[in-house]
């Protein structure tokens, strides 16, 4: 079950999306850049990655019998995220989901992940990102104290059942640049039966991973967008 829940709150971002388009949007990829999402790409009538890669959304919690609700696109499966314009004559599109964490849980969240590249032969692509210093992206949260983001490796010996190296921040109110330096991600430290390097990980990146999630949850409804995920150097 995926709830439905209104957009007007979105146009309470309008006026930090403009000011941060002023300076103009990201165009193509270059070597001191590396365009990972950039919500203009479609396939099969889906949102994809700038180089093609899926995106899809997921949730999880501690409660299997109060999992979050979550909704993206209308009519996808796999569930996908919702390309939506500031205004109508807007060229610029972000990718946006609504949640509800629901109560009790321990810990729940819901998770847009973005493979950089389409699966082949069975596997997806590795990216080797060591090179760039940061991981920039820009953000408008609802609902939630806690955005996470996580990079992933799957199928190139970096598999991870626990937790991958991530990084949190707390989201301000409106539309904003978020950019953390690539040597901050980190596995958390409760983590001891499956230890990995981060540096393994961004060396065979497949994907990026962003998530409104909560600890010691309360039940909250909100919505996440996400626009220009870019590593840079």
């Amino acid at each position: 079950m995926r709830g439905h829940f209104g957009f007007r709150r979105l146009a309470l971002a309008a006026l930090a999306v403009l000011a941060l388009m002023s300076s103009g949007t990201i165009g193509a990829q270059s070597k001191d850049q590396l365009v990972y999402a950039d919500f203009e790409q479609l396939a099969e009538g889906r949102a994809v990655s700038a180089r093609g890669g899926t995106m899809q959304l997921f949730g999880y919690s501690e409660n299997p019998t109060r999992p979050p609700v979550f909704s993206g696109a209308p009519g996808l499966e796999p569930a996908g995220p919702e390309l939506v314009r500031i205004k109508p004559d807007d060229p610029n599109r972000l990718g946006k989901f609504n949640f509800e964490i629901l109560t009790p849980n321990q810990w729940s969240g819901v998770t847009l992940e973005i493979k950089g590249q389409p699966d082949a032969d069975g596997r997806t692509p590795r990216d080797d990102v060591s090179g760039f210093k940061t991981l920039s992206m820009q953000v408008y949260a609802t609902g939630v104290a806690t955005v996470r983001v996580e990079v992933l490796s799957r199928g190139w010996e970096q598999d991870t059942h626990t937790a991958n190296p991530q990084i949190t921040f707390l989201p301000k109110p409106g539309l904003n640049t978020y950019r953390v330096e690539l040597k901050k991600f980190a596995q958390p430290a409760w983590v001891t039966d499956t230890r990995i390097d981060p540096k393994d990980v961004l060396k065979n990146l497949t994907a990026v991973s962003i998530s409104a999630y909560c600890d010691e949850c309360r039940p909250i409804k909100g919505m996440l967008v996400v626009d220009n995920v870019v590593f840079e150097k």
